[in-house]
């Protein structure tokens, strides 16, 4: 190898313990957490559905992006920063110790290396976290009690909690457009037939955590086992000749007295201005099935025809049932006492900071 090589090849590994390696990072994991901001993590596939593309959806899946915290390159960017920190900080602290040796003075560019340190716990949380952490998911409905959760992996693997969560009550609030504007949990948590913390309430970006294990806000739905209607059907105009049907959601029943059959398969909190609703389907055994919405706010003026019947919405059983994101970070401690040593570090620069003296001006020099 050539001396030119050489140079060339020290040049190359010196980048990777430079100033602009550090930046190059710093501002790749500002981007990477932008997207992960943008980007809901850990949600279930129906949310994302929702919210994206089927497309869409597998693509973000198979890049990492609803997990990206937690995925091999993240970590490799994170492994990198902290490598690239310490390399920095080993480089040039045995020549600012020496200086300070002899000068005796000017101690505080020793806070660039406790935020140094500092910055080296609070990445090394991270990748305690993403390595060693705990993520999953619990459904509980309302006055029901689960003593496991689902982890989020490819298996979905259940995991005991060691105690049992219970929600007492489940409440909604919607935006005139009938979006949700915000949807809060009351949890009692129990070990035993002991109550330990009890009607708590779980908001979203508002967690709970109990016995290591912290609780997200994180979906809702309407219980299909638990929740019912009650649907008022009359043949043919004539009010003598009117029945009155239970259904719960994805279920069919005949209407008594004929060979026709009611099914009941969507429900929705607000369709536009018609209020609530739910999607219903004839199934006649001379023609194909025929399905319709059936809206509150009709069946209050009389109801619905369709075909040979009256329709009418009665009454709606709502339970709902909350979901719920459980996680747990080991790393947590250590992000703290990074948090407290960025802070050390801080004052270290910025208060024991030497004043400069300033030269006296020749005479003549203004």
């Amino acid at each position: 190898m050539t001396i030119r090589e050489a140079k060339k090849d020290k040049g190359w590994i010196s980048f990777f313990y430079s100033v602009k390696f550090t930046i190059l990072l710093l501002l790749l994991l500002a981007v990477l957490s932008i997207i992960g901001t943008l980007i809901p993590q850990n949600a279930t596939e129906q949310e994302y559905l929702r919210r994206y593309s089927k497309e869409t959806y597998y693509i973000f899946k198979g890049f990492g992006l609803l997990d990206m915290y937690h995925s091999w390159w993240f970590v490799g960017v994170l492994i990198l920063l902290a490598v690239n920190l310490t390399a920095c900080s080993l480089k040039r602290l045995p020549s600012t110790w020496r200086q300070l040796r002899q000068t005796k003075k000017d101690y505080a560019r020793l806070g660039v290396y406790v935020t140094h340190l500092s910055i080296l716990l609070i990445l090394v949380a991270g990748l305690i976290g993403a390595l060693w952490g705990l993520r999953g998911h619990v459904t509980i409905e309302e006055g029901e009690t689960v003593t496991e959760m689902i982890l989020d992996d490819d298996r979905g693997a259940r995991l005991l909690l060691g105690f049992g969560v219970r929600c007492d009550a489940f409440k909604v609030d919607f935006y005139p457009d009938g979006s949700p504007k915000e949807y809060v949990s009351t949890l009692t948590f129990t070990e035993g037939d002991a109550v330990t913390l009890d009607q708590v309430r779980l908001r979203v970006n508002h967690p709970i955590t109990y016995r290591g294990l912290t609780f997200y806000q994180a979906s809702y739905g309407l219980s299909t086992r638990s929740s019912h209607i009650l649907v008022g059907v009359t043949r043919g105009g004539g009010s003598n000749d009117s029945r009155s049907l239970q259904l719960t959601r994805g279920s069919i029943q005949p209407i008594p007295g004929t060979q026709d059959r009611i099914g009941f398969m969507k429900y929705v909190e607000r369709a536009g201005d018609m209020g609530e609703a739910v999607m219903l389907v004839l199934f006649s055994p001379a023609s194909p099935p025929t399905s319709f919405w059936l809206f509150r706010r009709i069946s209050e003026s009389g109801g619905q025809r369709v075909k040979d019947y009256t329709f009418t919405l009665k009454d709606i059983k709502k339970k709902y049932y909350t979901g719920l994101q459980v996680t747990r970070d080991p790393g947590v401690p250590f992000f703290w006492l990074g948090c407290a040593l960025l802070v050390v570090g801080l004052i270290v620069t910025f208060m024991l900071r030497r004043p400069e003296r300033r030269q006296p001006a020749e005479h003549g020099e203004v």
